[in-house]
């Protein structure tokens, strides 16, 4: 049986001193009955240091990160947990916890042996708001939409996830808002540190790859309950962040896709797909905003194309070299 004094629960943080605050105040009456939590900080000041120096907890502990990268910062987390843990946790450092979070996530713990994750649902409003018009386009052409009671890949631009959640559900991937593994999974994967600095892949990464190593061995409950508050600070500028949402899709494609005729085709679909419905979201907007993501996504597609071989290798940061170079 896992108990919550099993659970070593990681934060990882980058100059975010106010969001962390609220998390850990929100996690304070869970702390005791905790193994440990452990925040990872890559920030470029002192804040959150002094924060975690303040709260004079033993079982708060502080561990800082040179390179700010949530993967590198996850795996350092990872490495630094008691021996003793039985289950690793990873929170967002803009997450709310529910009174019943862990023991929502201990249920499927201890309630399905083939369980290795699990996380709790977190409800999207884009998901929720999203018309059936743009929800049918989005199923022809493999793209992400929402899918009653399911959470599955269908495309390296496509998974699906439930609008609503009524009851415990196999995955085939979790979110990294929250997410808990068995320690035994590290010694199996780890998180993978090609997807360095900013990242919207490494948590399907993951989650996937032990997914189809393992089947049935994720899960989705309801009875988990948390809030993710979505802090805006340090997310990368637009342009800057389309080129990362399309070099780690064709990263994740190639890397865990990508092997037969069938997912060759898929992939191509999709990207006619998201081709031909950013200037139709344009036609039907008229907005400035939808203008610059449409020039920043085929400028970010041009780019990968042009650079599928590197991106193949694991090289997926390059072009911010070259911005870099263009502005010296």
């Amino acid at each position: 049986m896992y108990e919550q004094k099993d659970i070593t629960v990681i934060v990882p943080t980058y100059n975010r001193q106010e969001d962390v605050k609220k998390t850990l105040n929100k996690l304070k009456p869970h702390i005791s009955k905790l193994k440990e939590v452990i925040v990872v900080d890559q920030s470029t000041d002192k804040k959150t240091f002094e924060l975690i120096k303040k709260i004079k907890n033993k079982k708060v502990k502080y561990v800082f990160s040179e390179t700010p990268s949530i993967t590198i910062a996850r795996n350092l987390g990872v490495k630094k947990t008691n021996k003793k843990t039985k289950v690793i946790c990873f929170i967002d450092d803009d997450v709310d916890l529910g009174e019943n979070y862990f023991t929502g996530i201990l249920k499927i713990f201890n309630g399905y042996k083939e369980a290795k994750g699990a996380a709790a649902y977190v409800p999207s409003d884009d998901i929720r708001n999203m018309n059936k018009i743009e929800k049918l386009l989005r199923k022809i052409f493999c793209l992400s939409f929402p899918e009653d009671e399911n959470a599955r890949i269908i495309s390296a631009y496509g998974n699906t996830y439930p609008s609503k959640l009524s009851k415990i559900i196999k995955s085939q991937w979790i979110s990294g808002v929250n997410m808990a593994y068995k320690r035994s999974v590290f010694k199996e994967q780890s998180f993978d540190e090609n997807l360095l600095g900013y990242t919207i892949a490494e948590d399907i990464d993951f989650s996937y790859r032990l997914s189809q190593k393992h089947q049935n061995s994720l899960y989705i409950t309801p009875y988990a309950n948390l809030l993710h508050r979505v802090s805006n600070i340090e997310r990368y500028p637009t342009e800057k962040m389309s080129y990362i949402n399309q070099i780690d899709h064709f990263y994740f494609n190639f890397k865990n896709l990508n092997k037969n005729w069938r997912e060759k085709v898929i992939f191509i679909w999709s990207l006619i797909g998201i081709s031909i419905l950013r200037p139709l979201k344009l036609l039907m907007t008229r907005k400035g905003h939808d203008l610059l993501k449409m020039k920043f996504y085929f400028k970010s597609l041009f780019y990968c194309l042009h650079n599928i071989k590197k991106i193949k290798e694991g090289k997926l940061r390059e072009f911010m070299n070259k911005e870099h170079h263009n502005k010296t």
